[in-house]
């Protein structure tokens, strides 16, 4: 897929998929929070477990975090899978907020956006991704965020040959206006989850397949081969 084709591909998932931003109504050390929970689980097995954070622990505060224990914590979120090892890294981050930036989020958010970045990595349990998505939903910071759904549609789309986190993230940044990142971030993770599966792929309904690279492929791979004409011969 080549730029042109990029920019009409998103132009069409963004009218299809609107964005729908879940962090409304959020704080933004809840954003850090949920998107922690997030790791390694599906949206709603993490809503789940934020809502049973909330419902057990009260307000989902640094100070509030930080003093509960491990096992309070992790009991709380089992929803979201793998909470013995995310009940740690949150508690340990809301330590780290309320200690280092006085309980504000905020202030990590109003760095220049590669500080933030460092900053928010330097926490317990926060990689590239929860750092970009809590820059670009709670920081309003032009990062493309990639999770599972756009490092495959990426691959699809063959935007770059390396499969590596910051490899996507630079060539989608590339290629997107910085005020249309937060949508189209939305926008693909929304058609991942509708259309283009890792399993079963709905290629038949959808609506940028002339565009991709391996929906063009795999077409091809169905087809098969032309067959000869009786009585043709490739001699003279």
């Amino acid at each position: 897929m080549d730029r042109r084709a990029f920019l009409r591909t998103m132009r069409i998932l963004e009218a299809r998929y609107p964005p729908k931003d879940w962090t409304t109504g959020m704080t933004p050390f809840e954003v850090l929070v949920s998107t922690i929970l997030s790791q390694s689980t599906t949206a709603a097995n993490e809503r789940r477990g934020l809502e049973d954070l909330r419902h057990q622990v009260g307000a989902i505060t640094p100070d509030r975090l930080a003093d509960a224990s491990d096992e309070e914590i992790a009991r709380a979120i089992w929803h979201a899978g793998l909470a013995r090892q995310k009940a740690p890294r949150i508690r340990a981050t809301a330590a780290a907020i309320r200690d280092k930036w006085d309980g504000q989020v905020e202030r990590i958010l109003s760095l220049p956006t590669k500080r933030g970045r460092e900053e928010l990595m330097a926490l317990p349990g926060v990689g590239y991704k929860t750092a970009d998505v809590v820059l670009a939903m709670a920081g309003g910071r032009p990062t493309f965020p990639v999770d599972t759904h756009i490092a495959r549609i990426a691959g699809r789309w063959e935007l770059t040959r390396r499969k590596d986190y910051e490899s996507i993230r630079r060539a989608l940044e590339d290629w997107t206006p910085p005020g249309k990142r937060k949508a189209w971030h939305l926008a693909i993770i929304a058609h991942g989850r509708a259309l283009c599966k890792a399993r079963n792929p709905r290629c038949e309904d959808c609506p940028v397949r002339a565009d991709c690279d391996w929906y063009r492929r795999s077409r091809l791979r169905k087809q098969p081969p032309t067959a000869r004409k009786h009585g043709s011969s490739t001699k003279g």
